[in-house]
């Protein structure tokens, strides 16, 4: 089992058990169950909090849209002032940002010895899993708002054609944690070659 100066990571490396709720250093609680016997937590993170205005990026624009013609037109529904007609743009660009954040708040995205996780929900959590030795090929990615922003995005490719690849969307020290998970990815090859 590797220890803990194999995985330098700003959060602390933990061992649990499969029953066990795993909470570390970046405040990440994991829910029970996900985290099998003698697997190690090497570092769990979360989308930057800008992920949820790029996701409601869309909606806010056709809300501005809708909104600047109602103010050039005076009024876009008949017989709704111009004030209720904004206010009622305001608060749809409100509960999309509000929704996108709902999602954000209790995702993470989860690197152990064996396995990326991304977890999804609390109370009925949704967990998409890659075995780390399944892993062929790491990218990093840079939307343009994350080029702005300094984010990245790290896609995860395996040897099926059927596999969807998995993304980690807008992580902010993107260089260092695909480094981290390129680390990750060659030790747990490394230790499956010398046991088959």
């Amino acid at each position: 089992m590797p220890t803990d100066h194999e995985y330098p990571t700003r959060c602390s490396v933990t061992a649990v058990e499969a029953t066990a709720e795993v909470v570390d250093a970046t405040g990440a609680v994991l829910p029970a169950g996900i985290i099998d016997g003698g697997e190690v937590v090497i570092l769990a993170i979360k989308s930057s909090v800008l992920r949820p205005l790029f996701d409601s990026a869309p909606w806010l624009g056709a809300c501005a849209f809708a909104a600047g013609c109602a103010m050039w037109s005076g009024r876009i529904v008949p017989s709704v002032s111009l004030a209720v007609t904004l206010q009622f743009v305001l608060l749809l660009a409100m509960i999309r940002v509000g929704t996108a954040l709902v999602r954000w708040l209790p995702a993470w995205y989860v690197l152990t010895n064996r396995r990326i996780l991304s977890v999804r929900g609390v109370r009925r959590p949704r967990v998409t899993a890659r075995m780390l030795v399944e892993i062929r090929n790491t990218y990093l990615r840079h939307s343009t708002a994350e080029r702005v922003t300094r984010l990245g995005t790290i896609i995860f490719a395996t040897d099926r054609s059927d596999d969807a690849p998995t993304t980690w969307r807008s992580i902010q020290d993107s260089k260092r944690v695909h480094a981290e998970i390129r680390r990750a990815i060659e030790q747990a090859l490394d230790h499956h070659s010398r046991t088959v």
